[in-house]
């Protein structure tokens, strides 16, 4: 008599990362966008255009690190959660007495989602203002809740769940994932421009903590702006170079310095864009 054939940890390997590949890559996808949305409402607060930086994807996640981590891991821990209640619901569906209770429960999370998610797309309609965040995150979680309610309704009915054919089922997941993960996008959109808006404004007050930086070079840079001054040095008659003075590090990226100058506000100040190259030497303290 054979053996059973038992999984090969490749195998097992395989099959994790088939299993955890999507939500890694609407993750990632995620993170990308909300880093580019951010950065992309903060250059707007600033006056200037998101391209000039010349982010790569990898620089979207890292500005995004800082202030998804904690709803990211809010959402991991009620993934969690929910796979654990599941867990307990599929052994309730094996007794017989518990289906009546169940089918109950899930007639009751069917309209209760779909109410949540009609409400949510109401608010969004009447007011486009003063809903951000609720809106979008009441429908990705209604659209969930509403389709789990669906499934245990038909699971906990007398002949159990309905066999489907597979083009239905893959559709069905298909469509509720596109709902998803479009609400999860909408929610990722408000977030990064209320993120991106008191990123600006956090820099006003923290310009005077910027690194000063001493712009030299050997023709006039031409830079105009309060407290910013530029110095000929002289000797034996002749100017050697020249030295600009008053300027703030904001960010060095795509071969460009985006500086600042004291007193620098989103509505007022100026913001100062010079190539990063060799014909200027950059000269930095506190």
């Amino acid at each position: 008599m054979s053996e059973p054939s038992r999984e090969s940890p490749l195998q097992a390997v395989l099959s994790v990362l088939t299993t955890l590949g999507p939500p890694l890559t609407i993750a990632t996808a995620l993170m990308i966008y909300f880093g580019w949305a951010r950065s992309d409402t903060q250059a707007r607060e600033m006056g200037l255009d998101v391209s000039l930086f010349g982010f790569s994807a990898q620089d979207y996640i890292m500005n995004s690190i800082s202030s998804l981590y904690l709803p990211l891991l809010v959402i991991a821990g009620l993934a969690l959660g929910g796979l654990a209640v599941h867990r307990r619901v599929d052994a309730a569906l094996r007794r017989t007495e518990s289906r009546a209770v169940l089918r109950t429960a899930g007639r009751i999370a069917l309209l209760a989602g779909l109410a949540a998610i009609a409400l949510a797309v109401v608010l969004a309609a009447a007011f486009r203002s003063g809903v951000e965040l609720f809106a979008p995150l009441v429908v990705a979680v209604g659209t969930v809740v509403a389709a789990y309610g669906a499934w245990l309704r038909t699971a906990a009915g007398d002949s159990g769940p309905a066999a489907l054919p597979v083009w239905h089922r893959a559709l069905r997941m298909l469509l509720i994932g596109g709902v998803v993960t479009a609400a999860l996008f909408w929610a990722v959109s408000d977030f990064a421009t209320v993120v991106g808006r008191g990123y600006a404004l956090q820099i006003q007050s923290d310009v005077p903590d910027l690194p000063r930086v001493t712009a030299v070079s050997s023709t006039p840079l031409g830079v105009e702006g309060p407290g910013v001054t530029e110095t000929p040095v002289v000797l034996g008659g002749k100017v050697l170079y020249y030295r600009t003075t008053g300027l703030r590090l904001l960010a060095g990226s795509g071969g460009r310095m985006f500086l600042l100058h004291d007193g620098w506000t989103p509505g007022h100040g100026t913001v100062i864009v010079l190539p990063d190259s060799d014909q200027i030497r950059w000269q930095f303290s506190r």
